[in-house]
C-alpha cells in the first residue's frame, strides 16, 4: 500500500456548501492565476451526472482539488490544485486514483492539458501513467503558453 491509500478524498456535490465552492475556487487561483474556476463553475461541474469535483482537506481547509468529467468513453481532467505548503504528500496522485475509480468501466482513456513550463506537474502525470500526446499552441493566457496534451489510458482498445 502507498500513502496514497491513506488519504481521505471527499467529492463535491450540488449541495455541498457554498463555502467548500468558495475554497475550491480560492485554491484553484492560487495554484492557476486568475485564469482559476469561480465558485459556480466548481457548483456547476459538481451539479453534472457526468462531473467530478474531488477534494482533500488539511490543515486550514482545502488542500488539494481535482475537477473533470466523463464522456463517450473518456474522462478529462480539467483541473488540479495542491496548496504549495501540501505539495509532493501524493496528494494528486490520491485524487488522481479516486477518479480513476469513479469513472465509469467503459471510459478508455483519461486526458489532460498542463502548462509546458510545468515540468513538476508533467512529472507527476508521467509517474501517474500519462504519456504525452502533443502540444497546443497559446492554449493558456496569463501568461500566454502552450499546453502539453497528455492521456493515460485505462484499458487497451482494439
Amino acid at each position: 500500500m502507498s500513502n496514497t491509500d491513506y488519504i481521505a478524498v471527499k467529492r463535491a456535490e450540488i449541495n455541498s456548501p457554498q463555502e467548500l465552492f468558495e475554497a475550491l475556487s480560492a485554491l484553484d487561483r492560487e495554484c492557476v492565476s486568475a485564469d482559476g474556476w469561480s465558485a459556480e463553475s466548481f457548483r456547476s461541474e459538481a451539479a453534472k451526472e457526468n462531473g467530478y469535483v474531488l477534494y482533500i482537506e488539511g490543515s486550514g481547509g482545502v488542500a488539494a482539488l481535482l475537477s473533470a468529467y466523463s464522456a463517450v468513453g473518456e474522462g478529462d481532467i480539467t483541473s488540479v490544485a495542491v496548496a504549495p505548503e501540501h505539495r509532493r504528500k501524493g496528494l494528486a496522485q490520491a485524487l488522481i486514483a479516486e477518479l480513476e475509480r469513479l469513472l465509469p468501466g467503459d471510459t478508455e482513456n483519461i486526458f489532460l492539458e498542463v502548462r509546458e513550463s510545468n515540468s513538476a506537474a508533467i512529472a507527476l502525470y508521467e509517474k501517474c501513467g500519462f504519456e504525452r500526446l502533443s502540444v497546443r499552441k497559446n492554449f493558456y493566457s496569463a501568461p500566454r503558453e502552450n499546453a502539453v496534451v497528455m492521456r493515460k489510458a485505462l484499458r487497451d482498445t482494439i
